[in-house]
């Protein structure tokens, strides 16, 4: 899970710098030292990685039905293991290395993920929460940055308690509605508790699941929004949240 989680980190990275290639070499090359427990080139952890990636079939068996639209997994590893050895990648040229390597990442990602099953295996772990006393301007600055739909809060007024979710959708809303007479400098620093208080932004329940829950049950609840991971024995402790993207 720890590499697991390293490779879909570097690949987040690429959405932010389209030229991250070395990010998810870095996590390729990191994986590759530990199963084969020595510290080499990445020609000597081809092997130990194909045979690591061959647990999924998009490393060889897809790309053999559809070639035209899958590499399959040696390929990939010739060209990373080709550009590695140049010393400097820029523009076009980067970004289309890039490209492969995440599609390698993806293939390692599918092979760690084998036998997954439970809500564990899938979840992101250590979630960036909102907080009711932070300013709007921030929740919607962490959202942008991170390209987040949905960021949970832990509530606990009168009104809402435990886990909910606010969505870009309802502080799009909040920022944009003028019906309030309020100006937009007032709306971007005032807080979400205040926000929530006067109707202005509605929270949407979260809806929660054990960690050791089975993820086809988790997925079969839920309809389109994050499902926040949280332990019976410390509720008010957020583990992870699962997103049908995570379980992709």
């Amino acid at each position: 899970m720890h590499f697991r989680d390293e490779l879909r980190e570097a690949r987040a990275e690429t959405f932010r710098d389209a030229e991250a290639f070395d990010q998810v070499l870095f996590a390729i090359e990191r994986l590759g030292s530990f199963i084969a427990d020595r510290i080499g080139t990445l020609k000597e952890y081809e092997k130990p990685l194909r045979q690591k990636a061959s647990l999924s079939p998009l490393a060889e068996v897809i790309p053999k039905q559809l070639p035209d639209w899958h590499a399959p997994f040696s390929t990939l590893y010739a060209l990373i293991q080709v550009a590695r050895n140049e010393a400097l990648h820029q523009g076009a040229f980067a970004r289309h290395l890039t490209t492969h390597a995440v599609e390698l990442c993806i293939i390692l990602e599918d092979a760690l993920m084998n036998e997954a099953s439970r809500a564990r295996d899938f979840m992101v772990t250590n979630p960036v929460c909102a907080r009711v006393w932070e300013p709007i301007s921030s929740i919607r600055r962490t959202m942008l940055i991170n390209a987040f739909s949905y960021l949970p809060v832990a509530m606990d007024t009168e009104t809402h308690r435990g886990w909910h979710l606010v969505s870009d959708l309802e502080i799009a809303r909040y920022l944009r509605d003028t019906s309030n007479g309020k100006p937009r400098p007032e709306r971007l620093a005032a807080n979400l508790q205040q926000a929530v208080k006067a109707k202005q932004i509605r929270l949407i329940p979260g809806k929660t699941c054990n960690p050791d829950q089975d993820i086809v049950s988790v997925l079969s609840n839920c309809m389109g929004v994050p499902v926040l991971v949280v332990d019976q024995n410390y509720p008010h402790e957020l583990r992870g949240l699962i997103t049908p993207f995570d379980v992709l």
